[in-house]
């Protein structure tokens, strides 16, 4: 039996109310767990992020208003919108992602927390910032955490050794070259995909499950590890100081993820409230 679109928009809307009121029926256990606990994960980071001085700023809508890419759905936040000393927690979707939907760690709307910090926090300084919010914050295993980037973050060496994450028993360091061909956003990123400027990051990857596996020692990592966030450290046309993935961080504080199916009326029910008019993005036919 399918479902029309009202019927998905309330299995949504239903999903999200429930991580707020237990009382909601939801899909599944699982699901309900998740819910409940991505909501306690955006709870602490707006309160983490508050201490390190960081003001919240409203997101932009999820319909881009570009239909010549995505399908007019927003892919990523625009770094340039994003004021010095703020932060967003951006609902975003790609298409693309359709077709990745079997994956564990995959679904139709996310929320990516991007953040700005102050000129006076340099790349060494963001690191850490990232590093122990994770590890204190959400008491995430540092044994679990692994990181992928190209040459550029070897000057990250000193910093990740200081805060016992050896560098070399923890970083995955493609060939630049070939990470700069791929544009898959491992190594260099750029905001805008068919554009020439990038930055280069350094991903935040965390071993989910109860497998002992030690960190990666070529890209890609195996399924067991998943990307939490990114760390920029160069570029100087990237605002962008650090990004975390709220539902993946979510999924390695509680080894707990929602299907494809149960995150879909949220997607949904994101383009309602934010379309501008009753035409939806074209993108959107892709995700029935």
């Amino acid at each position: 039996m399918t479902m029309d679109r009202r019927e998905v928009i309330k299995l949504g809307t239903a999903a999200s109310v429930g991580a707020l009121l237990p009382s909601v029926a939801l899909a599944t256990p699982q699901n309900a767990a998740f819910e409940a606990s991505y909501g306690d994960v955006l709870g602490r980071l707006r309160k983490g992020l508050s201490a390190q001085g960081l003001r919240e700023v409203a997101p932009l809508s999820i319909v881009s208003g570009n239909p010549a890419y995505n399908g007019g759905l927003r892919h990523d936040f625009d770094q340039s919108a994003l004021p010095q000393g703020g932060f967003v927690i951006q609902p975003l979707a790609r298409v693309e992602d359709v077709a990745e939907r079997t994956r564990a760690d995959v679904l139709p709307i996310f929320h990516e927390v991007g953040c700005h910090p102050p000129d006076s926090l340099g790349k060494a300084d963001q690191t850490r910032m990232m590093i122990r919010l994770l590890t204190e914050e959400f008491g995430l295993d540092p044994a679990r955490l692994a990181f992928v980037s190209v040459p550029t973050a070897e000057e990250m060496r000193p910093v990740l050794d200081e805060i016992g994450l050896p560098f070399s028993e923890k970083v995955i360091l493609r060939d630049a070259d070939e990470a700069f061909a791929a544009r898959d956003g491992s190594g260099y990123f750029f905001p805008n995909p068919s554009g020439e400027d990038f930055f280069v990051t350094m991903g935040v990857y965390y071993r989910v499950g109860d497998i002992d596996e030690p960190a990666p020692a070529s890209y890609p990592a195996s399924a067991n590890w998943t990307e939490i966030g990114e760390i920029v450290i160069a570029g100087e046309t990237a605002p962008l100081g650090i990004s975390i993935g709220a539902e993946r961080l979510a999924l390695a504080v509680s080894g707990q993820f929602p299907t494809w199916d149960e995150r879909l009326g949220q997607l949904f029910a994101q383009v309602e409230q934010d379309a501008s008019s009753d035409s939806e993005p074209a993108g959107l036919a892709a995700f029935r």
